[in-house]
């Protein structure tokens, strides 16, 4: 596999390929190409960024494109410097004058109080519809001086969580060992490992938008459907699961013959955020785990994901594209009332849980709004569909 990176900074260009030196990929960078364009990273997003790179450069070269957008996000700060902070202290800023500001606008805070994140996202893109990105993550703090001369950016102040030393004390494989870049290149890496002529669509929506409509409608025109749901279905009827479940929410989940009532589940936890969050720490690496393995084993042109909380569980980072189906509240209320026995209080807990269908919307590269008739609903999707065969 050929991969161009879409950066001309020299210093991420390095840790990228110690990172990749393993993988088999042959790395092109901006020195392979004459008039190699530079991107305006102008979206309010480290993720649009990071994107919006990749697909500039996998359709400038004609090769899969990986580059990446990280941020420091400061607690005190409210978050800054954030997707300004490589230009923190003005667009021609050095990595010391960004240091410098930092360092004045925290002056006065004390050590406990310095706490901080490095997020990374990195994308990778063919320059049509199959497209990745990924995110990693590394928690720590900022210090009241500089220290060390490895690295670059922010390395010198940012203590990592567990650490004695900054990320500039380090060397370069420490230092991609446990930082933001060093685990989303990891990530990156298995995508590259796995990458192959399916595209793979995350199709997500709340409760009643008519999100199982639509894709009963795409496999109707080929796509091969993995549902989510299902799989968590047969999920907890698997001993270990089953065990793991009633251990932490209690035998009151059983039905009378001693197996798991999805229902009773649902009751205890849609109204508690905790327990939820605990039944999502059991099921939700289960079931990603079960989808990316459906996903390697496909033959089918198209892949497509239904999964209502796609976003909220993070398997976005496994497909190409987002496709949203979204309906007004009163529309998903009368289709759920018409469909279910749920009492209003389930709804609202479910409704709830699936997160708010405004911010679905903000990740969708397609969208299908589901007011109309079902001849209006085939229509968007069928539309849809020849956009996804006639690129991937």
């Amino acid at each position: 596999m050929e991969l161009v990176l879409a950066t001309k900074n020299l210093d991420k260009i390095k840790e990228i390929k110690e990172t990749f030196k393993n993988l088999g990929v042959k790395i092109f960078t901006f020195k392979d190409f004459p008039h190699f364009p530079s991107v305006v990273e102008d979206k309010e997003t480290l993720y649009g960024n990071a994107l919006k790179k990749a697909r500039t450069i996998a359709r400038f070269t004609g090769k899969i494109a990986l580059a990446d957008d990280s941020g420091l996000q400061v607690e005190a700060l409210g978050g800054a410097p954030g997707v300004f902070s490589a230009r923190f202290a003005g667009e021609k800023a050095t990595y010391k004058d960004n240091n410098r500001k930092l360092l004045s606008l925290l002056e006065e805070i004390p050590l406990d109080r310095r706490k901080a994140t490095f997020r990374c996202f990195i994308a990778i893109s063919g320059g049509g519809i199959k497209e990745r990105v990924v995110e990693g993550i590394c928690k720590g703090r900022i210090l009241q001086e500089m220290r060390g001369e490895n690295g670059f950016g922010y390395d010198p102040l940012f203590q990592p969580e567990g650490s004695t030393r900054t990320f500039a004390q380090m060397s370069l494989k420490e230092k991609g060992e446990i930082s933001h870049r060093g685990k989303a290149l990891r990530k990156a890496g298995k995508v590259l490992e796995e990458w192959g002529n399916t595209t793979v669509i995350g199709l997500t929506g709340n409760i009643g938008s008519g999100k199982t409509t639509a894709a009963r409608m795409f496999a109707e025109l080929g796509a091969e459907i993995i549902e989510a749901d299902k799989i968590g279905h047969d999920l907890i009827k698997k001993a270990e699961v089953e065990e793991n479940l009633i251990r932490t929410f209690g035998s009151s989940i059983l039905d009378e013959k001693k197996k798991i009532e999805r229902r009773k589940l649902g009751r205890i936890v849609f109204k508690d955020k905790k327990k939820l969050e605990e039944l999502n720490q059991i099921l939700h690496p289960l079931i990603g785990s079960e989808i990316k393995k459906k996903i390697v084993s496909s033959k089918a042109r198209v892949v497509i994901i239904d999964a209502a909380i796609l976003l909220e569980a993070g398997w976005d980072s496994l497909v190409d594209k987002v496709l949203v189906v979204s309906a007004s509240y009163e529309a998903q209320l009368k289709r759920i009332k018409k469909s279910t026995r749920f009492s209003p209080e389930e709804i609202e807990g479910i409704m709830q849980a699936q997160g708010p269908q405004d911010k679905k919307i903000q990740r969708a590269d397609f969208l299908i709004r589901n007011e109309g008739s079902l001849e209006e609903t085939r229509r968007q999707v069928e539309q849809i569909w020849g956009e996804l065969v006639a690129r991937c």
